[in-house]
């Protein structure tokens, strides 16, 4: 009897743990639906009490911040190489002293009442140092900070 109730309760741990991942309140999926009407797949998550919509749009990876409330908070658009970014920028990267580190990934950051910025995250050659740089769209370089060893460096924590 007890190795019935064991398997039991683990089936049923198993099934509420599915049913609460990936989830996001009616509130949050309007609001989500009213930004991006055309995009059908999304996956949920969570960062620090914000629900964070990931999906593809324009042949990008995005991710969308709500609040609670479902007012987004932050966008991030993934344009991984310098291809998409403005051209100071640009400019300012390529004559910067980061210029020839490895560029790892690049980021389009938004939000409804800060700045845009650009952030570019390079790892430095034969070293296991990686920075994040990030530029105001006007390529004013407004910080530099080391990553190396860090998680989700580009989440809540770093920005809201």
């Amino acid at each position: 009897m007890d190795k019935f109730r064991l398997i039991f309760l683990s089936i049923m741990l198993q099934a509420s743990l599915s049913i609460s991942a990936g989830y996001a309140p009616a509130l949050v999926q309007d609001s989500l639906k009213a930004l991006y009407p055309s995009v059908d797949t999304v996956g949920w998550s969570n960062d620090n009490g914000y629900y964070i919509a990931g999906f593809q749009h324009n042949g990008f990876d995005m991710k969308v911040w709500f609040n609670s409330k479902g007012n987004w908070v932050m966008k991030q658009t993934d344009w991984q190489v310098m291809d998409e970014v403005p051209e100071a920028v640009y400019h300012t990267f390529t004559f910067g002293p980061y210029s020839t580190d490895e560029i790892l990934d690049v980021t389009y950051v938004e939000f409804p009442r800060l700045k845009s910025q650009v952030v570019v995250h390079i790892g430095e050659d034969n070293a296991e140092t990686e920075y994040q740089l990030f530029y105001l769209m006007d390529g004013e370089l407004i910080n530099a900070r080391n990553v190396t060893n860090m998680s989700d460096i580009l989440g809540a924590n770093t920005f809201l």
